[in-house]
Parts: C-alpha cells; structure tokens; sequence
C-alpha cells in the first residue's frame, strides 16, 4: 500500500530538470565541493546568515543531487547543505570560523573551497547573495505554483489548489487526487519527523524498460514490505544504532576499564586469542574484546584491521564508534566520525567528540567537564599522545585554565613527554600575554627535542610578539623541515614561522622573497621590518614610487612605516604610505602627513593640516610652518604653546622685541638687552665730547656682542 502511494506522489510531484552532481572531499586544510553544471553558465556566490549561496544563472527550477556529499566529509566546516525552495539556490551552512571562495576550474565544473580563517579583504563573495534568476511572485489572484503549501497546512486553512495536469494521464474522471496527496505528504512527514518511516526511494533499475501509463500497477496493492520502504520503532533502535542526537552508551566507551591492572604482554595475548570460532569463522565478540585491547594499548591501526575481520557485519553496533576511535588514537582525522554531534555529552563521548573536530566550537555547545573527566581517566600514555592535540584546541577557545589542566596530567604520566610539557606551557603563556615566559618555556622544548615542528613555530611567535630578534639557524631549521609538514594541519603555520624568522634573523630581502609572505603573513612580516630591519633594507622595501599603491596592512603599521621614513629624511616616500589626509582625519595622520609636508617645503599645506590640533607636537610643527612662512609672530605663540620659551623668547628677539627677554636669562644676554636702552647724553659736552662718547659706547657694545656670540654654539657644519 505504501509503495502505492508512494508512486501517486511521484507522479503528481513537478517535474524538474536533470539534477546537477555535487562531489565533495577532504583536502587536509580545506573542504571542498564540486559542482558539475549542465552547461557552462554563469553563477554567482554570496553571503547569508548561516553562510554561503550558490546559484546558476538561466536555470529554471534547478536541482542539485547530494546524496553522496556525506560520505566523503565531516560537518566540521560545512555544518549543512540545503536547496533553497523560492530560489533554488544552494545554501552553504558554515560550522567553523571560516569563508567560502569559489573558482571555475573548467566550463561547466565549479570548484567550492571552505577554508579556515577570514575571507581575504576586498573578496567580492563577501557580498550579500543576489539570486540571478529570482523566482516571480504571483500576482494576487493569480495562479500559484503548483505543490503542497506546507506554510498554509501548517496554520490549518483550507488551501485551495489549482488543477494541473499530471506528468502520465491517469484515469480519474472528475475525482482530484489533490486532496489524497496532501493527507499522504502530512502522514509521510509526520512518520518520518517521528523516525517510523524512511522515505529514501531505492536507485533506479535502468535495465528495466520506462513504465508509461498502460504498465504501471494501477490496480494492484503489495502486502507486506516493499523494496525502499522500512518501518522502525523509535524506541528500539538496533545494536549501536543511534540517532544523531543521542549520546554513545558511558559502557560502551569505558576504555579505562578494558585493560586496568594487566601488562601490555597479557592483553596483547588476550587480544589475539579465541578471534576464531567454528568453520574458522570470526567470532564477534572476540572480535570485538580484540578491538577494545588494542584501542586501551593505543594500537589503533591494529584496531581497525580486528574490526575488518566482520567484514560488513563491522560497520553496526558498537564497532562503527570504535573503527573512529582507532583513527583519532593514531592521530587521524574522521570526516565520517559518529561522535559529531555528541560534544554536548556527560560522558566519554564528549571526549573523543572533541578529539575528532579540528577546533571546538564556541559557545555553551562543549560540555568541558566531561572532556577533561574522560581525558583524566585514560591510560597514562593515551594522556600524553593525545593531550597535546586536545589542550591546544582549548587554548584556540581561549580556556587556558583546562589547557592547564590537561599539561598537568602529562606531566604527571610515568613516561611524561618533558618537550611537549615545555610546549604546552609556552602556548598557555601566549595565550595569557606572557611572552617572555612562552619564549623561555619555548626555548626549553626546543632543547629538548630541535626538530619539532611545533616547538619551533611557538620559539618564533614568542619573539614576534616582542619583536625580539632570532638566531639564523631556528629559520634554516625550519626550512629543513618545511618539506615534511607540507600537506599536514601543520604546514600553514610553518610558513608562517619560515618568513618571520627570516625577518626577525635580518633577512629582510629573503623573508619578502618567501612564498609564506602573503595575506597575514606578509603584514607581519612588515610589522619585523618596521621595527628592526636595518635602514638599507627597509628603505629598499618601503621606498615606493609615487603612483604605487602599497601592501594592504592595517593604519596603524601604514603609519608606523611613514614615520620611518620620515626620521630617514624621506617625506615624499612617506606620502605614499600615508595617503590622502583631509583636514578631518585622525590627528595621528594629521600630524605625520603635516610633517612630510613640511619636508617638501609646503608649510602652507602643513599649516592647513595642523588646524585645530592641540598638544605640544603639533604647536612644534605648527611653529616651524609659520618660521618658513615669516610669520614670527606666530611662530612665537606656537612655541610658546608647545613648551620652548627659549625659542619663543628668540622669535621675540629676531622681531627686535628685547623686552620680552627672560629676566633670570645670563648676564651676557641681559648685557645685551641693554644696548637696546637708548644712550644716556650730557648735555654740557661739547662736539668731542659727545664723539668720544660714542667711540666708547660703541666699543663697549662690541664687546658685549661678541661675548654674546662667544656663548652661543654654533649651529652644525657651522
């Protein structure tokens, strides 16, 4: 009977184009999906709420068939993937902290990458989605697209439809089969809300010829189950069968308890003892006890080929949770992992959820406690090989308190790694902002072990953020091993730390030259330059011409380069970096822009930008504007403001004004002052008298200058 119905709702659905194939993949870094177009049309890709849409454009009611997307990747990056109803787009629904950049990879195929990170600036997928076929809205009163309103169903009105023709004729006279659709399509999804019916359709058999309207089972009903069709209690799911939602059985992850208080020796016997039974078939339950030895000795490769023993029989039950713990005990990742959705558990499954994810999630959605319990109660060398991996994606979630507590339960492990101890402790650092501790805790894990990957790459980051300067051969080390991290979760860091250490190590010209120096990298690396990199070599990167257009970096690193420049005595260069400055931009920019104009010998365009500035550096270039203008008097106000009452006092004095002369000022300058007073006269002298007296004052005068002179420097080169 179902099967019957299921064939009217196939007939009376609408009928769509040829559904475009979705492939998806792992790609170490990256997650990507690939979409095979029906022809080579143009598409567009935008932002929306939960992430990204995709549409074709010219495609009327376009499909796409994702039955396979999930077999290949996990929902870490790409949380879900949806056809939007109205629009027929393709929504991209985002897991992670990370952006979508596609590319056309051949006319036709269209290439999505998800990556990590933030979208590079100025990326027009950044955009907010505009459909480029929006579907029209019916006119009111007009006809509406034929199919089951599910929105009007839901309010309980009577919808009424209009009649369409069917895709085959079918015999039914003045009797709608409207109405019977629309109670099996509630039914249907009602059952399959509920979890009592699977509403999957069995593949096509293409040997078998198409049916038309004389073939097809009009009148006949099939008893009992039909082929695509299963019915299940959900309160009686099968052996490890578990719905998304539901979190593993404590029991079934309790691998503590599997070898507690046994040698190595006896469980690996045990674990290979009894696996076969009669007929030299596998016995599952030995099968299974061999699996859980080898998870509790951290042999997961040795895991997964006990399980395989089961052949099928080992992809239900308890083995699909242990075939992903082996994985994640060797290091790997799991896009299939069952423990996806189980982060949110009060149990050991919230743990080998948090192992299986590249990063956790933030928010309330990561039940923290029970990580840590569950990590607590393993063996101790399963603490130190997995500890490592899970403290660092804490300390990505800013939780440095449980990082501590995972380092401490290393350290306290028999056989306790002392390098990854050290390299814990100098991320921890990091993450609080003590960079000279991390650097030391850095330094030590690197003497313990020099060709670690990660000692090495955190060594680097303690001195970027100090701006400290580095050894040559921590970046020859990493050079060496950037050939075996490439292609592991590792690489992008390495990069990183390659072009930063050949900057901090004063190889400029190298570092710049590296493939890593792009994006945020690059911006780094001029952060290094700005601050330690010798005159000749920054002057070689940051001089530009005039109609360049500099590296994208942030203000405040564009400014700190033009105020190089400017101590170097290159203005014209500095303008570059500085731009275009309004009167109106902020008075940092003000101020530098201000100056590398008066190095040009524009002191009118400086005394504009300087308008309305306050504070003492802004007085000193206002006051040095208006000494180039002739503006003394100006000038002199300006210095006065600015804090220099000696200069001000010698704008007064290059006016001829010696009054303002500063009282407590040296007898010679005071001496001086005086020759300004006008000369006493006797009256009663005569001619000669009057001459002689002049001679005097007039020699007593130079004495007095030239005493004067004698105790001013002389200005440089002078």
């Amino acid at each position: 009977m179902i099967r019957l119905l299921l064939v009217l709702f196939a007939l009376v659905r609408p009928v769509s184009a040829e559904p475009m194939r979705v492939y998806s993949g792992e790609h170490g870094e990256f997650t990507r999906l690939v979409v095979e177009l029906p022809a080579a049309l143009d598409w567009t890709v935008g932002r929306t709420p939960k992430g990204y849409a995709f549409a074709v454009a010219g495609l009327k009611n376009p499909d796409y068939d994702l039955s396979g997307v999930w077999q290949k990747i996990s929902r870490n990056r790409i949380a879900g993937l949806d056809i939007d109803a109205v629009s027929g787009a393709l929504q991209v629904a985002l897991g992670c902290d990370c952006y979508l950049f596609p590319f056309e990879y051949q006319p036709g195929v269209v290439v999505l990458d998800v990556k990590p990170g933030a979208a590079p600036k100025g990326s027009k997928f950044e955009a907010a989605f505009v459909n480029p076929t929006p579907a029209a809205l019916p006119a009111s009163g007009g006809t509406t697209k034929a199919g089951y309103d599910w929105l009007s169903a839901s309010s309980g009105t009577d919808v009424q439809h209009p009649e369409t023709a069917f895709p085959l004729p079918l015999p039914t006279g003045e009797v709608s089969l409207r109405p019977i659709r629309d109670a099996l399509l509630q039914q249907l999804a009602r059952g399959a809300a509920d979890g009592v019916v699977d509403l999957r359709l069995p593949p096509p058999d293409r040997a078998r010829p198409t049916a038309d309207a004389t073939s097809l089972p009009w009148s006949s009903i099939r008893i009992g189950e039909a082929p695509g069709i299963r019915v299940s209690d959900p309160d009686a799911f099968a052996e490890g069968m578990l719905p998304a939602a539901t979190c593993a059985d404590d029991e079934v992850l309790d691998l503590p308890s599997w070898g507690r208080d046994r040698s190595p020796l006896d469980l690996l016997s045990t674990a290979r003892s009894g696996i076969y039974g009669e007929f030299d078939a596998p016995d599952p339950e030995a099968v299974l006890r061999s699996v859980r030895l080898h998870l509790y000795l951290g042999f997961g490769a040795e895991a997964l080929q006990q399980a395989d023993l089961l052949g099928r029989e080992g992809d239900a039950g308890p083995l699909t949770l242990y075939r992903s713990m082996a994985r994640l005990v060797d290091g790997e990742s799991d896009p299939d992992t069952p423990f996806a959705a189980m982060l949110d558990c009060d149990g050991p499954a919230a743990l080998w959820a948090a192992l299986a994810r590249d990063r956790l999630p933030a928010g309330p959605g990561v039940n923290r406690d029970a990580i840590l319990r569950a990590f607590m109660a393993l063996p101790p060398y399963l603490r130190s090989y997995l500890g490592s991996p899970l403290a660092e994606k804490f300390l990505a979630r800013d939780d440095v308190d449980a990082a501590r507590v995972i380092r401490d339960a290393m350290e306290r492990a028999p056989d306790a790694d002392p390098g990854a101890v050290a390299l814990l402790d100098a991320e921890s650092d990091l993450q609080l902002g003590d960079s000279a501790a991390a650097r030391d805790h850095a330094l030590e894990a690197v003497a313990l072990d020099g060709n670690r990957a990660e000692a090495l790459v955190t060594l680097v980051e303690t001195h970027f953020r100090q701006l400290e300067p580095i050894g040559s051969d921590v970046a020859d080390a990493l050079l060496a091993l950037r050939s075996e991290t490439s292609g592991t979760a590792l690489a992008t860091a390495v990069e990183r730390a390659v072009v930063l250490s050949l900057g901090l190590s004063g190889q400029t010209e190298a570092a710049f030259l590296d493939a890593g120096a792009q994006g945020d990298t690059l911006a780094d690396l001029w952060r290094v330059v700005a601050d330690r990199a010798a005159d000749d070599d920054f002057l070689r990167r940051a001089v530009l011409p005039a109609d360049a257009v500099p590296p994208e970096l942030d203000a405040a690193l564009d400014l700190a380069i033009a105020n190089r420049l400017l101590s170097l005595g290159f203005p014209d260069a500095a303008l570059v970096w500085i731009g275009k400055v309004q009167p109106t931009d902020k008075p940092d920019l003000r101020l530098a822009a201000a100056a590398a104009e008066l190095g040009r010998r524009d002191a009118r365009r400086a005394v504009d930008l300087l308008s309305g500035l306050p504070g003492a550096e802004a007085a000193a270039l206002r006051a040095k504007a208006n000494l180039e203008l002739g503006d003394l008097s100006a000038a002199g106000t300006s210095l006065a403001a600015a804090g220099q009452t000696d200069a001000a006092a010698r704008t007064s004095l290059w006016q001829g004004d010696w009054s303002a002369l500063d009282p407590a000022a040296p007898e010679n300058w005071q001496a001086a002052a005086r020759l300004t007073d006008p000369a006493p006269t006797d009256p009663a002298a005569g001619l000669l008298g009057r001459g002689a007296g002049a001679v005097a004052a007039s020699t007593a005068s130079r004495a007095v200058i030239d005493a004067l002179l004698g105790s001013v420097a002389a200005p440089d080169g002078g």
